[in-house]
């Protein structure tokens, strides 16, 4: 189920990014994630949920045509009150990152889980 949450979650942010998407769907994904997440992105910024927010607000269909896949799955460790995972983002238009995420069990999520935290690291890929 965590793969699966991981899988959706970067299908809901390509459909964001890459389309002309509802906006419902930003409030789907903002609402997957606890309040105080934090992201950490491939150039150093730290950016909590607020921020995360209002830029992706402003980023409705920026990269016409995205496609986010998943690949590389690795669970680091399940506990009753953590999940630490790592993948590789593969992207269809930019460069693709590996990623160390941080998600905590909520029965009340989708695929019962909500992220914490989230680290990038650029690979060069493309």
């Amino acid at each position: 189920m965590i793969e699966a949450e991981i899988v959706r979650h970067h299908q809901d942010l390509a459909r964001w990014l890459g389309t002309e998407a509802e906006p419902g769907l930003l409030d789907t994904f903002r609402q997957m994630h606890r309040p105080e997440f934090s992201l950490v992105a491939v150039d150093g910024t730290r950016l909590g949920l607020a921020e995360l927010s209002d830029a992706l607000a402003g980023a409705r269909n920026a990269v016409p045509g995205l496609t986010i896949g998943i690949e590389e799955y690795e669970l680091v460790i399940r506990t009753d009150q953590v999940v630490v995972c790592r993948f590789l983002e593969r992207h269809s238009v930019g460069e693709s990152r590996r990623v160390t995420a941080v998600l905590t069990p909520d029965e009340s999520a989708r695929y019962g889980v909500r992220w914490l935290s989230v680290h990038e690291t650029a690979t060069g890929l493309g």
